[in-house]
């Protein structure tokens, strides 16, 4: 990777740069939102001009923007295959963005139309987006909810069983929660309440020098204040993981989490990506 920025180190700085409340305010329409650019750059229809104007800048600076995007929607897909085929037929999913364009409920609902799929987004527009693109489903539900409020989000989540196993979700999204709110705690606090055979599969954000590069530019460009994000690195994952037995092949950068033939070619030099994933069954 070099002295330079990658463009993959670009991918995570504008990833990063987003703002993960945007849209908290019902009333805010000025601000982009993140579920909303990323739905644009995975080709949907459920963004706005802010944000795709935002989007566009970006891929006008990191061309491959897009394309690794859907480098971690492709993640998603192979861990609800792999959780799938594992019997599991429950999904909790946290930070969920707009459930749409290769979201959980289409892709596990395909292997087993009876799967149950739970929602959980704190941007209410996006929350109720989701609600209306859900519609007619009666295995699906979207919660707009704090996360970290794990008593209460298991309280609205009618549509889970939790003497059944569950595959609670965490991608691309604990690097938001604070160290202060206990991160490891919120994911404990969501197991305690599952039973044996659930399984938690999470993806996460890790240090690398070029990314404060990153960060510069952003500065020179005159974004304005960057939101607080929280890099761990492959051992700090791991340890969300602890008490659990982890699967093959363990926690490694997502690329290489059960890599499907077909997406060889999305990233080069693999091991080199900044973002590691795994996947674990509680005991």
């Amino acid at each position: 990777m070099g002295g330079q920025i990658s463009q993959w180190q670009k991918m995570v700085f504008y990833r990063m740069a987003l703002p993960m409340k945007a849209a908290a305010d019902p009333g805010d329409t000025v601000r982009p939102s993140i579920a909303r650019i990323r739905d644009y750059w995975l080709g949907g229809s459920h963004n706005r001009e802010i944000d795709r104007t935002f989007a566009d800048h970006a891929a006008m600076c990191v061309p491959h923007v897009p394309y690794l995007v859907r480098a971690q929607r492709t993640l998603l897909r192979r861990m609800v295959r792999y959780l799938s085929a594992q019997g599991v037929r429950q999904f909790l999913d946290l930070g969920s963005g707009v459930p749409a364009l290769g979201q959980v409920h289409e892709i596990a609902q395909r292997i087993d139309p009876r799967a149950r799929v739970v929602y959980v987004d704190d941007e209410p527009g996006v929350a109720a987006e989701g609600r209306e693109l859900l519609t007619g489903n009666a295995n699906a539900e979207y919660l707009y909810a704090d996360l970290r409020r794990y008593t209460a989000v298991l309280r609205q989540a009618t549509l889970l069983d939790l003497t059944e196993p569950v595959a609670l979700l965490a991608i691309d999204t604990m690097q938001h929660i604070q160290d202060d709110d206990d991160p490891r705690g919120v994911i404990r606090g969501y197991l305690d309440a599952m039973c044996p055979g659930s399984f938690l599969a999470m993806s996460h954000y890790g240090p690398d020098q070029q990314l404060m590069t990153g960060y510069g530019l952003f500065d020179r460009m005159g974004f304005g204040p960057r939101p607080s994000v929280n890099l761990r690195d492959r051992r700090a994952l791991e340890t969300f993981f602890t008490g659990l037995h982890l699967v093959e092949p363990g926690v490694v950068p997502v690329p290489l989490w059960h890599p499907d033939p077909d997406d060889e070619d999305l990233i080069r030099n693999p091991e080199r990506v900044p973002i590691t994933a795994g996947v674990a069954e509680k005991p």
